[in-house]
């Protein structure tokens, strides 16, 4: 990535990479919440491979807003998973989708609701608040009738609510936002999974936020799942813009700090950590007993998801705005197309190679490799001075505007001989519109191409293209050439 920063911001970056701790690693089973024995066997096995957290779903119903569903399960529960010597987190969001797209769930009783829970489970200090918002399996609608996000800013309200519910009750608890998809299609008229994909999600809530006007926090830190495409790809393996994987959290992270800097809201840059608590790469299980049904989707083979997931262990020791990884699963579920396979064991309790795997990886603590030092970037990623053609008589210029992220692009002839400074300033005024411009929208590996044509060939006069990033207005690249 191409940064601009400040030497300071540097070294305070650098510096806390190189004090940074192995990430947090766990598992989001609720499992052991529903074990005869209370978990007692189900968490001793979690502790015994070195995962430090347990995640586990509490559901706010909105037809019923004063009760805990499986409350006496969690009073067994949270104590033993705790005894075991793991951290609880508890996962709530109002559910289901349809009482939130009719107005039953509101955000008022969300948050008395969360004050009941914590003032039950005193001992629970983390929580990570709504789940994946941007799908419409867990929200409804995505978008209104002319095409805007409007879930963006209904996630917001539940999050406020629960994040004031949960302070107001011990400032101590952690709230951890969001539980974002990793992907969404940004189709309003799709004919199915209408979603918002995690960028174009931030920057809605953090449009949001700041109409607002609220001096609060949103949350403490962010929740992110990364799970990848399709089982059968590698953690290194990037999603196209603008959805997210393991290997595009640097995307995640810009996305947040476009979205949020310069309010009350911290960012990764601010001291903000990731939470990834849920990831999973599923297995094959055909002819092992327990399991029903067939499988919908690519599997990968055991032996390959223990080494996908040592690298994890590795990949998030090595950066430090990284605080959790949790596999989804620590059993897997038993129905094929419905559940999911990718725990550390079979549904039996059986270890898998990457149960093994991942002990190893926990246990050599710390990061082994080059660290990840990562600070926001002040222009347009991946624009860069265009290869201007221009053709032998001088009434022609053409060139390619690209940049890895999404990007406006206007391209001008300004008359006169203008210097980068006064190019810039020039351009700020200029759209694709104006007389003797042109422009469009540049997306990663799909430059906008641009022609331009002169009729003036007395003077000389400045060839000039500006870039804007998608994601913040603030964030621009400008470059330009001049030619008689």
């Amino acid at each position: 990535m191409r940064l601009a920063v400040t030497t300071a911001a540097w070294l305070g970056a650098l510096a806390l990479a190189g004090a940074a701790t192995a990430a947090g690693i766990g598992a989001n089973d609720d499992t052991g919440k529903f074990a005869p024995d209370g978990g007692a066997r189900f968490f001793s096995q979690m502790s015994g491979v070195g995962l430090k957290q347990s995640v586990m779903t509490v559901r706010f119903l909105p037809s019923d807003p004063t009760t805990i569903p499986d409350g006496e399960a969690l009073d067994q529960a949270i104590p033993i998973a705790q005894l075991a010597g793991l951290r609880v987190t508890l996962a709530v969001y109002p559910y289901p989708p349809s009482q939130v797209e009719d107005g039953t769930a509101r955000p008022g009783p969300f948050a008395a609701w969360l004050r009941q829970l914590a003032q039950r489970y005193p001992t629970v200090k983390q929580y990570v608040v709504m789940n994946e918002p941007n799908q419409p399996a867990f929200l409804r609608p995505q978008f209104d009738k002319r095409g805007a996000n409007v879930s963006a800013a209904r996630a917001g309200r539940f999050l406020a609510a629960g994040y004031d519910a949960l302070k107001g009750v011990d400032p101590t608890i952690r709230v951890i936002g969001l539980g974002l998809s990793p992907r969404g299609n940004d189709r309003p008229s799709a004919v199915d999974n209408v979603s918002t994909s995690p960028v174009r999600f931030l920057e809605a809530l953090g449009a949001w936020y700041r109409k607002t006007g609220r001096t609060r926090p949103l949350m403490d830190g962010l929740s992110f799942h990364p799970y990848p495409y399709r089982a059968t790809d590698s953690p290194d393996k990037r999603y196209r813009w603008p959805n997210a994987g393991f290997a595009n959290l640097d995307r995640i992270k810009q996305a947040f700090w476009d979205a949020f800097r310069g309010t009350a809201q911290p960012t990764t840059a601010t001291g903000l950590k990731l939470y990834l608590d849920e990831v999973g790469w599923q297995v094959d299980t055909r002819g092992l007993k327990g399991y029903t049904g067939l499988e919908n989707v690519p599997v990968t083979d055991p032996r390959t998801q223990a080494r996908v997931y040592s690298r994890l262990v590795h990949m998030a020791s090595c950066d430090g705005q990284i605080a959790e990884v949790n596999i989804f699963g620590f059993y897997d579920d038993a129905p094929r197309g419905s559940g999911f396979q990718a725990a550390l064991n079979e549904v039996d309790g059986t270890p898998r190679p990457s149960a093994g795997a991942v002990r190893a990886a926990i246990a050599q603590s710390g990061c082994t490799s080059k660290r990840v030092v990562w600070l926001p970037a002040t222009r347009v990623i991946g624009a860069t001075r265009p290869d201007w053609f221009i053709r032998p008589d001088r009434t022609v210029v053409r060139f390619d505007a690209a940049a890895d992220e999404g990007a406006s692009v206007v391209a001008c002839l300004l008359t006169g001989s203008l210097g980068g400074a006064a190019a810039e300033r020039a351009m700020k005024a200029r759209t694709p519109k104006t007389p003797g411009c042109t422009g469009g929208e540049a997306l990663p590996a799909r430059p906008v191409h641009i022609r331009l044509e002169r009729t003036d060939l007395v003077r000389s006069v400045t060839v000039a293209v500006r870039l804007v990033a998608e994601g913040s207005e603030k964030r621009s690249s400008t470059f330009s050439r001049t030619y008689r």
